[in-house]
């Protein structure tokens, strides 16, 4: 059966603002591009990637979390480790990503209308 989407659930729309700045940052970070990446290829944990990037956890953890609060990843699941500790696991969020000039609702509301007719969504 075919699953029906919201316009929101594909697309983000941001005013440029504080929230697109740091979707900026993120985006022009190598090494938050590199971690998207390696997300295209599948579900991965933390120390997985660390452990593919060469990087230290901690580090990392600092490009996970500005992706997570740009919603670029989200956590999918969660697994178990042999110590019982709970990891969470992370994907590449698929959406398309719009700036809007201006500092309003109005033009992101004007961005989203126009972008579902164009895509005749619902």
């Amino acid at each position: 059966m075919h699953e029906e989407k919201n316009l929101e659930d594909i697309l983000k729309v941001l005013p440029l603002s504080g929230d697109s700045r740091k979707l900026i940052q993120a985006l022009s970070n190598e090494t938050s591009i590199r971690i998207l990446q390696l997300l295209d290829s599948g579900n991965m944990s933390a120390s997985e990637l660390a452990e593919r990037l060469k990087l230290r956890l901690s580090t990392l953890q600092y490009h996970l979390d500005a992706l997570l609060d740009t919603d670029l990843i989200r956590v999918a699941d969660f697994r178990w480790s042999q110590k019982g500790r709970k990891i969470k696991v992370y994907v590449r969020v698929e959406k398309m990503i719009v700036l809007v000039p201006g500092k309003g609702a109005k033009g992101r509301e004007a961005a989203l209308t126009l972008l579902r007719d164009c895509l005749l969504l619902p």
